[in-house]
């Protein structure tokens, strides 16, 4: 059995989505050797479904909600472990953006002379000082066909080299959602692997989305129904933050939260309240060490 290339789909009571992003994944020009669900239910609704559509699909069920973050510690640790080289770590709703993206990934991989860690479609770099991301410009991207990066964002079709989770590289599950991403991509980077994005996709994925030529926009008012992701955001990015002893950013983003908790005061004092209620809560679980799961 060929080990190259295997891929894992983190889903969450999603059945339907989760059958679209697998049936994209399968129509590659170069399919997975291997296509493993990583199941967050409790239930058999999505089991059930996978063995009417993709018998050949492979089901894990974990039993319990465990995230992203749980669910991709446990995707990687279980494929590397199979001795699979390069795995996708994916989410339900994440398919691959072309039909060739998995093919044109894997060769940059196995083209690079370096010690390869990851290979993506949208990287950036990490500003150590504000813990903020910055923007890879257009420039970069079309001097040659790969970009160096400091992290490839959940979802940006991130294929992690399995040697590297072998030497227990993984995400922090207790994070559950939320700069998992980042806090996995760091610790590649402390060891020594370098991650990579695929320049010409990540300039034809702007092209579609028309965001040639993006600003940073004001501070926008947010439905209140996803208020809750603030949450994670802040929290996470804390523990990610002192945990890779950037302290100047780990203040930055600490004061940065609660600034912006004050200027959402603009939109009303009830939703102000409830954004500053939001962000003191993530603020007090990371200084207590509560790690909870919504």
């Amino acid at each position: 059995m060929n080990k190259k290339f295997a891929a894992f789909i983190v889903t969450f009571n999603r059945p339907d989505i989760l059958m679209d992003t697998i049936e994209k994944c399968l129509d590659q020009t170069r399919p997975p050797d291997k296509l493993l669900i990583v199941d967050n239910n409790d239930n058999d609704l999505t089991k059930n479904k996978l063995a009417q559509l993709y018998p050949n699909v492979v089901h894990l069920k974990v039993g319990y909600n465990s995230g992203f973050a749980g669910g991709g510690n446990i995707g990687l640790e279980t494929l590397a472990k199979e001795g699979y080289e390069w795995i996708l770590w994916a989410d339900d709703n994440d398919p691959p953006y072309t039909n060739d993206t998995f093919e044109k990934l894997l060769q940059l991989a196995d083209s690079y002379e370096g010690n390869c860690g990851q290979v993506g479609v949208v990287g950036h770099k990490i500003n150590t000082r504000t813990g903020l991301l910055r923007r890879t410009t257009n420039e970069e991207l079309e001097k040659g066909e790969y970009i160096e990066v400091d992290t490839i964002g959940g979802g940006m079709i991130k294929v992690i080299k399995g040697e590297s989770v072998l030497k227990g590289i993984k995400p922090t599950a207790k994070l559950f959602f939320g700069f998992e991403d980042l806090d996995h991509d760091l610790q590649q980077k402390k060891a020594g692997y370098k991650i990579l994005v695929h320049s010409g996709l990540f300039l034809d994925l702007r092209r579609k989305w028309n965001r040639m030529n993006v600003k940073r926009p004001p501070i926008q008012k947010k439905d209140e129904s996803v208020l809750w992701r603030d949450y994670y955001s802040i929290r996470n990015s804390l523990f990610v933050m002192a945990k890779n002893r950037y302290y100047t950013a780990f203040w930055s983003i600490l004061f940065i939260s609660i600034g912006k908790s004050l200027l959402n005061y603009k939109h009303g004092f009830r939703y102000g309240t409830l954004v500053t209620k939001n962000t003191c809560k993530a603020i007090r679980d990371y200084g207590m060490n509560r790690w909870y799961k919504r």
